[in-house]
């Protein structure tokens, strides 16, 4: 989505994060702005960026598949390795506590 600047020659995406904290920093509360109008910006804001995201991960599917099974391993490892510590913690607290 595209809109024509009023005041610029240029044409500015909804997606130009400048733009979207120019208008926030003058909707918000402390500045002056209406609490509800500031709440509204902040969720279409938010809104647009969470459909911008689900675009480029539908596009790039398959590097997401591929980064996931990457991760795999790592993450296997990780929870065995987080296992293991926190069971160790636990012993050593349980030993603690009955000397």
């Amino acid at each position: 989505m595209v809109f024509e600047a009023k005041d610029a020659e240029r044409l500015a995406s909804f997606e130009d994060r400048r733009m979207w904290r120019l208008l926030l920093a003058r909707l918000h509360p402390d500045a002056g702005g209406d609490h509800d109008l500031f709440a509204f910006a902040c969720a279409i804001r938010d809104e647009m960026s969470r459909g911008n995201r689900a675009d480029r991960a539908t596009a790039s599917g398959d590097n997401a598949r591929s980064a996931e099974s990457t991760a795999a391993p790592f993450l296997r490892t990780w929870q065995e390795a987080m296992g293991h510590w926190s069971s160790n913690n636990h012993d050593a607290l349980k030993n603690f506590r009955t000397r």
